[in-house]
């Protein structure tokens, strides 16, 4: 897992996906995970409305990227997701 900081955002990524995070104006974090280098495959986004710490967001972040979806069929044959 790479973590690298870009344009007031934190990017985590891996060797398949990569999860931005984002700090909303009033609070809270925006996590948004897509395939790497490919924007305009977004897989999942999860908002958070609490004022975590960036720390907590980061973990946060881990586990999203971590996540292996199972049951996603349509992906398989194109390897985005783990077998």
């Amino acid at each position: 897992m790479k973590l690298t900081r870009q344009l007031g955002s934190t990017i985590l990524t891996n060797d398949q996906y990569e999860v931005r995070i984002q700090k909303k104006i009033f609070g809270g974090y925006s996590l948004k995970k897509y395939i790497i280098n490919s924007p305009f495959d977004l897989l999942e986004t999860r908002e958070v409305r609490l004022d975590i710490s960036e720390e907590e967001a980061i973990e946060l972040g881990k586990e999203l990227l971590e996540r292996v979806y199972r049951t996603a069929k349509q992906y398989r044959k194109l390897n985005y997701i783990p077998s």
